[in-house]
């Protein structure tokens, strides 16, 4: 077995590619956040509903920021409601799943983690290398760059206090307590969990709501079956029977 092939087996060949993201914001982050914010980066808790790893969880007296990275290249287009987005290289089409729906699951999770409320914590998805987006984008989703401020203003621009200092040091300790456990082989189990998440006919990997069956009733895919979260439309996943 080769290298490449090991690396697909195990899950790590997509988490390779991520890092590179994910590293370009620890290094903005360590360059531009005041003290106030607390960065944990690469973190995987652990839930009822399995395991979750967020890129990174910016911790304040703001609230909570729970933040997915994307590294791509040539034409984004995506708007909120669609399941997935499109990158376009050389006219050539390429599909990966809504970044905003992937961070809602990691919100849920963080929140029940955490023991706090929802509310208290910002989905931000942050896009590197050279891309650029063809469709409007809300505020929580940026491009990354140092000379790129768009997610640092997003951030610093939540100024209601919701957590108070004891709340503060309390999250970071589960955190760091989660940082502690999310070693290399804490790595594989969590793409093993995402693995059955995702083959699960009666769960949603997003939020852990019961799939129900259910039949379009409009556009192209008119009487076509699905299955869908039931806590639409608070969780919008779904999959094709």
């Amino acid at each position: 077995m080769t290298l490449e092939d090991i690396l697909k087996a195990t899950g790590l060949e997509a988490r390779l590619k991520g890092w590179t993201g994910e590293l370009k914001t620890r290094f903005v982050n360590s360059l531009f956040l005041s003290a106030e914010y607390k960065v944990f980066n690469n973190v995987i808790i652990r839930t009822k509903r399995g395991s979750t790893q967020i890129d990174h969880v910016i911790v304040s007296p703001y609230g909570l920021f729970a933040v997915e990275t994307k590294d791509k290249t040539g034409w984004i287009y995506g708007d909120e409601e669609q399941r997935q987005w499109t990158e376009v290289i050389y006219n050539k089409r390429y599909y990966f799943p809504n970044p905003l729906h992937q961070n809602y699951g990691h919100k849920m999770s963080l929140a029940e983690y955490l023991g706090i409320g929802r509310e208290k914590i910002r989905s931000l998805v942050i896009f590197w290398g050279n891309c650029e987006f063809k469709t409007s984008m809300p505020d929580n989703v940026c491009k990354g760059g140092i000379l790129s401020s768009g997610f640092r203003e997003y951030i610093q621009g939540k100024r209601e206090v919701l957590l108070s200092s004891e709340m503060i040091d309390s999250i970071c300790l589960r955190l760091k307590a989660a940082k502690e456990d999310s070693g290399f082989f804490s790595g594989l189990r969590h793409v093993d969990e995402v693995k059955r998440k995702y083959s699960s006919i009666t769960s949603c990997p997003k939020c852990g709501g019961d799939l129900v069956k259910r039949v379009s009733t409009r556009g192209e895919r008119k009487g076509v079956a699905f299955l869908g979260c039931s806590n639409y439309p608070r969780c919008k996943y779904l999959r094709d029977i």
